[in-house]
């Protein structure tokens, strides 16, 4: 109850904000969204320019899709649009906090938490401008959340594939989370996304021919059309470089060169991080720094970031306080706005004052994968000599099923079938490292009972050891894998061996014959 009334007065407050400042009510978006795709049926789509009062002329920049599915909010009164849409965004922000925790494992008091974060979160300056303007990312980040989560499943991945590609066709960007399908050897994600799109494309040329030409003919890649790529709002890498040479960089040399720096760091860091969540924040930020454009309102992923910053896979890396901490303060304190502001209404700042302050999320974004690289390595380094050559994996049985875990990483690995499991650390005996590794992988709490089968010699001169476990509290959730799914006997006879991992091929004739014993033993 507490967290619900707190969120009800956090968005009471916002819409007494909105009602009492000049700018809480601008929706200049909305209006974009709203008044331009009425043009979609005589053919002056793009021939539309926001008439109100802006810092700059705000054409209808959006696929013609995107016309499509925002023409009906051009047949509805504007004061229902404007207070429908805000509503809207509150519960899509709301959403987007359950599903992020969800990723990261949370089961209890999942709808509790959301409602403590998402009511500051809406006042971080992302999720503010984006409320100021009407803006759609809200959503988009939200239809991103839910394609991910059904990727737990063959359908899924299929269904929430075309969800990116549909999205993707009313407006481009979302359409960088087709690197998290192929990163997480989901490559059919990535088709469906691609055919998705394509069926946008297509659908909009046959039915509105002029205008599809005009913008994927003409208008495609313009970045000018949308906005001054050197305002200080906007945060991409060209936006940033720009403010640093003080001229607009384009796509030239010194823009590709921080593109190539920025796509390495982001396949060393998602090769640092072995969650879904994880990986995903890896390919949005890396979006975000290689778009053309990425205003201030782009970057509301800051906050499934910091959802998994406390509640993930990231709360267990060294350091992760620190980069909470600062996200906070890059996030809350609006930097960009800021220098806006002193811009706007002086003492306009020394213009390398301006490049230096004027890079907070870009910084921000490559420290925080420096991180994810450091602790991954920090690590790795701690344990070559301190620990055991020792690797145990836990073959938790419920009734006559056996849990199996989708692996994220390595690449070799991705989308393989395992016993979850892990290092044994200096002094642990196998049957505590089992519960350990059980408890930080899947959040659940398991105790190791007999061996199963013979251990198994791993690269690196490891030896890795099987033993069954009995759940004895908590559900198990995917927090460091891809998915977690139960098998009966049948159904492991029937995976293809190709699917599992091949250190753990060898125990399935003996998981097996357990849950067949499993099996009988409960009919009996």
């Amino acid at each position: 109850m507490l967290a619900t009334a707190f969120l009800a007065a956090s968005i009471i407050a916002r819409l007494v904000w909105d009602t009492l400042t000049v700018n809480g009510r601008n929706f200049v978006d909305l209006h974009v969204y709203r008044d331009g795709s009425a043009g979609l049926a005589d053919g002056s789509l793009y021939l539309f320019t926001y008439a109100g009062e802006t810092d700059f002329a705000l054409p209808f920049t959006y696929p013609p899709f995107a016309a499509v599915v925002l023409y009906p909010l051009s047949l509805v009164p504007w004061d229902l649009v404007a207070i429908g849409w805000q509503l809207a965004t509150f519960a899509a922000l709301y959403a987007c906090v359950v599903l992020a925790l969800r990723l990261c494992g949370s089961t209890t008091d999942v709808y509790a938490i959301a409602a403590l974060w998402t009511a500051p979160a809406i006042w971080c300056e992302p999720v503010r401008v984006t409320l100021d303007y009407g803006q759609i990312n809200v959503f988009l980040m939200l239809g991103t959340l839910a394609a991910i989560t059904w990727a737990r499943t063959d359908r899924g991945v299929l269904a929430g594939g075309a969800l990116i590609g549909l999205m993707a066709g009313i407006k481009l960007t979302p359409a960088i989370t087709g690197l998290w399908y192929l990163a997480v050897r989901r490559p059919l994600g990535a088709a469906a996304a691609a055919a998705a799109f394509v069926f946008t494309v297509l659908g909009c040329l046959l039915l509105f021919p002029d205008v599809t030409r005009t913008y994927y003919g003409t208008l495609f890649g313009d970045a000018d059309r949308i906005g001054p790529v050197e305002a200080v709002i906007n945060q991409s890498l060209r936006g940033t470089l720009s403010r640093f040479a003080g001229f607009d960089v384009g796509t030239g040399w010194i823009w590709a060169a921080g593109v190539i720096v920025a796509t390495v760091v982001a396949i060393v860091a998602w090769r640092s991080v072995a969650d879904a969540l994880g990986v995903l924040l890896v390919v949005q930020f890396l979006g975000l720094l290689i778009s053309p454009i990425s205003w201030v309102h782009h970057w509301v992923w800051v906050i499934p970031l910091a959802i998994w910053l406390v509640h993930g896979a990231g709360a267990r890396r060294r350091g992760s306080r620190a980069v909470l901490v600062m996200w906070l303060l890059v996030a809350g304190l609006g930097i960009p706005w800021l220098l806006r502001v002193t811009i706007e209404y002086g003492p306009h700042p020394p213009a390398a004052l301006e490049a230096v302050l004027g890079a907070a999320w870009p910084v921000a974004t490559l420290v925080t994968m420096g991180w994810m690289i450091a602790t991954r390595s920090m690590r790795g380094t701690d344990s070559v000599d301190a620990r055991p050559a020792e690797v145990v994996a836990a073959a938790v049985v419920v009734d006559d099923r056996v849990l199996l875990a989708r692996r994220a990483h390595p690449v070799e690995l991705a989308g393989k079938w395992e016993l979850p499991g892990g290092r044994v650390e200096s002094g642990e005996s196998h049957a505590v490292a089992v519960h350990r590794e059980i408890q930080e992988e899947l959040g659940a709490e398991v105790e190791a009972g007999a061996p199963v089968g013979s251990s198994v010699s791993l690269p690196g001169g490891l030896t890795m050891y099987a033993y069954l476990a009995r759940l004895r509290s908590g559900t198990p959730e995917a927090l460091e894998h891809l998915d977690v799914q139960w098998f009966t006997a049948d159904e492991l006879r029937e995976l293809d061996l190709d699917e599992v991992v091949p250190a753990d091929r060898d125990w399935l004739p003996h998981l097996c014959a357990v849950l067949d014993d499993a099996r009988v033993g409960g009919t009996g």
